[in-house]
């Protein structure tokens, strides 16, 4: 595997550009972030096509040798303003440690996966990920989750502003209504990929598979 970790992964051809930007990446310095999978989300979002995409990007992921981070958001009574804000206008916000908090169990992550908790819509804020992902030599973000307006883009708005080079993958993620997912995805690659580019599940699963000469 440490040879494979070496090799660079062929160019993805992403929304609004080919991904990476300097066409550099490998399984040591990506990570695959698979945002809010939990049983609540699934079940209000009616969203289990995006979740079967997600488990194909994760068995890619861990067959290629990338890291891996999960995210769950949850309330509990030492929760921040903004994580109180956004469930009191009405986002869907489970208990920690609930059955709606808990991650898909069909998400079968390998065991040095990176667990993130959180309370607000960013996966980064208060949580040590950006310091977790700096020590493993990450720098290159495939990011997937639901629902696409809040903790995805949020995530990788965040991610953006620290340096990470980030793909959203259109097909693993899923808005409140189609609308706010397409228009969040516009967001994203506006102004020559603001906050990073997009591309679909098959696109990336092939790439990992493919090794540049």
């Amino acid at each position: 595997m440490a040879e494979r970790d070496m090799k660079n992964f062929a160019a993805i051809a992403a929304n609004p550009y080919s991904w990476p930007f300097d066409g550099v990446w490998s399984a040591r310095d990506t990570a695959l972030l698979l945002l809010g999978f939990q049983n609540g989300n699934i079940a209000a979002l009616s969203a289990e096509r995006e979740l079967e995409a997600a488990m194909e990007l994760l068995e890619g992921a861990k067959k290629a040798g990338l890291t891996v981070v999960a995210a769950r958001r949850g309330a509990d009574p030492s929760e921040s303003a903004m994580a109180a804000r956004r469930r009191l206008l009405g986002d869907h916000v489970p208990a920690r440690h609930s059955a709606e908090w808990a991650l898909s169990d069909r998400l079968e992550l390998p065991g040095d996966a990176i667990l993130v908790d959180h309370g607000g819509d960013s996966a980064f804020f208060r949580t040590g990920l950006e310091d977790e992902l700096r020590q493993r030599g990450v720098r290159n973000l495939l990011v997937t989750g639901l629902p696409t307006e809040g903790i995805v883009h949020a995530t990788q708005r965040a991610a953006n502003d620290m340096g990470f080079e980030c793909l959203a993958v259109a097909d693993a993620c899923k808005g409140t209504s189609p609308l706010r997912h397409s228009a969040q995805l516009r967001i994203t690659t506006f102004g020559n990929g603001l906050f990073g580019t997009v591309a679909a599940t098959a696109g990336v699963l092939a790439a990992l598979t493919t090794f540049q000469e």
